[in-house]
């Protein structure tokens, strides 16, 4: 006993445990200093014990010794998990807490007319960026399914009994119906990835029972529909009936069982999994697929590669992160079909409308000093009642309205920057003096007066109102 309480110490050594557990390899951090301010704040105690989490020995072994008993003695039922997102549904299937709250919840996000109404707004401004580079931009969506509405007969009873979600929405749940109706009113091709499964199918052919993603079989199927939308003649995946065998097909079809740190693997018995079989290609074509949005795309990508049509360098993935501004700006100018994959817990929230508005924004040009650039047919125009004339050469304000444009300031404005609207003539409609507060603190520089401009580097929102005695038409704008 003795032993086992002093190999503690032998962390002050740097020595690492036996094991890694999941869900626990995030980097060590040395502690901040104990100053009062740090002591105060508690800074220093968080440091310390985030600290001492790591360098402590023996600490993953406790863990999986723990999670083992309690695994044990509750027969196999023990779904605590890290951080309490593990839920063990029936048949030992495993689900993540948010996906079981999306889609036993009424009050989501998506579902209020705000959010709707942004995430409208940002989709068509998005829709708008990619066809100024690239008309007709070869681009679809994915609604990717969730595990906890295609397999419900797998989740826990007691979400059935306590959940908020009427039964007449089961057929058609959110956050997919809302979703659905926004894209079609933005332009947007999309796939809802759950009406391509197979009710009679084998579960285990759409999700892994220990994991939270799609099979990369299900991927394929949902990644053939969407470039059939996207890019009509590139070639489509066409995955061979599934075949099963011990072992994850898939690097991800265990992730949420790790999760659960058991010194033997969550649910041996009858470990099989469905494997995607593709029919044999000669070589891999030169065409590149971009796809961008959340994890759910690692299987399209897997999918779309070891199909053998596209080679594994033409198939960039960006998920749980936004791409740098140049290589998505390259990608609307170049690749061959761009697939945007969300899943439930994402489009029920503001990241579907967050990321839109992002990339709307990396689409617009590079602001040099002095340089002209057109505003028709461009997302520019944001709030106000702005229509285009002159066939999307003009955008214009009746006598009177009032609207917003929001322009890219570039980041290299000077105190002293003017911006200028122009009339489809050349003349300046407008102009408008800019200035930035200096200093850290943000005090304003003496002798200036405050101007109407929201200021949200490297964005400018500029409101405008057009004269009580005509129109105003804008065509351009130009920072000095």
């Amino acid at each position: 006993m003795a032993l086992a309480l002093g190999l503690p110490l032998l962390g002050w050594f740097g020595l690492p445990g036996f094991v890694g557990a999941h869900g626990f390899d995030t980097p060590d951090v040395p502690p901040p200093p104990p100053t009062p301010e740090n002591l105060v704040s508690g800074r220093f105690r968080e440091g310390v014990s985030a600290h001492w989490g790591h360098v402590f020995f023996g600490r993953t072994e406790l863990l999986f010794l723990k999670n083992g008993l309690f695994d044990l003695a509750s027969g196999g039922r023990y779904h605590a998990g890290f951080a309490g997102r593990i839920v063990q549904g029936r048949d030992g299937w495993l689900f993540e807490k948010p996906y079981l709250d999306v889609s036993f919840r009424t009050n989501l996000p998506i579902a209020r007319p705000r959010l709707r109404s942004r995430t409208l707004h940002s989709l068509e401004r998005l829709r708008a960026a990619l066809d100024a580079v690239r008309p007709g931009a070869p681009v679809a969506f994915v609604l990717a399914p969730s595990k906890a509405e295609l397999l419900r007969d797998r989740v826990p009873a007691r979400y059935f009994a306590f959940g908020e979600r009427p039964a007449s929405e089961d057929a058609d749940p959110e956050p997919y119906r809302t979703v659905r109706g926004l894209l079609s009113d933005a332009g947007f091709p999309f796939v809802d990835a759950s009406a391509l499964a197979d009710p009679a199918a084998d579960p285990r052919t759409l999700f892994p029972y220990g994991g939270t993603h799609w099979t990369v079989d299900y991927a394929a199927r949902a990644a053939a529909a969407a470039l059939a939308h996207a890019a009509p003649a590139l070639p489509r995946p066409a995955p061979l009936p599934p075949v099963f065998a011990p072992g994850p097909d898939d690097p991800r079809d265990r992730d949420i069982a790790g999760l659960l740190n058991l010194p033997v693997p969550y649910r041996r018995g009858g470990d099989l999994h469905a494997r995607a079989v593709f029919p044999p290609v000669d070589a891999p074509g030169t065409n590149t697929v971009y796809l961008l949005g959340d994890s759910f795309g690692e299987q399209l990508q897997a999918a779309l590669v070891r199909s053998g049509l596209y080679a594994e360098t033409n198939v960039v993935l960006r998920f749980n992160e936004l791409p740098p501004a140049r290589e998505f700006r390259d990608a609307a100018a170049h690749a061959d079909a761009i697939l945007f994959v969300f899943s439930a817990p994402s489009l029920a929230g503001t990241r579907l409308a967050e990321t839109a508005e992002a990339l709307a924004n990396d689409l617009r040009p590079v602001v040099r000093p002095g340089r002209r650039y057109a505003l028709g047919r461009s997302p520019y125009a944001m709030d106000g009642d702005w229509r285009e004339e002159d066939g999307g050469r003009a955008l214009v304000l009746d006598p009177g309205a009032e609207g917003i444009v929001e322009l890219p300031s570039g980041g290299w404005l000077r105190p002293e920057s003017t911006l200028s609207l122009l009339d489809p003539d050349g003349a300046v409609a407008l102009s408008v003096p800019l200035w930035r507060p200096l200093g850290r603190s943000g005090a304003e520089p003496k002798g200036k007066t405050r101007s109407c401009i929201d200021w949200d580097l490297p964005v400018l929102r500029v409101p405008v109102r057009a004269p009580a005695d005509r129109p105003l038409r804008l065509a351009a704008f130009r920072i000095d």
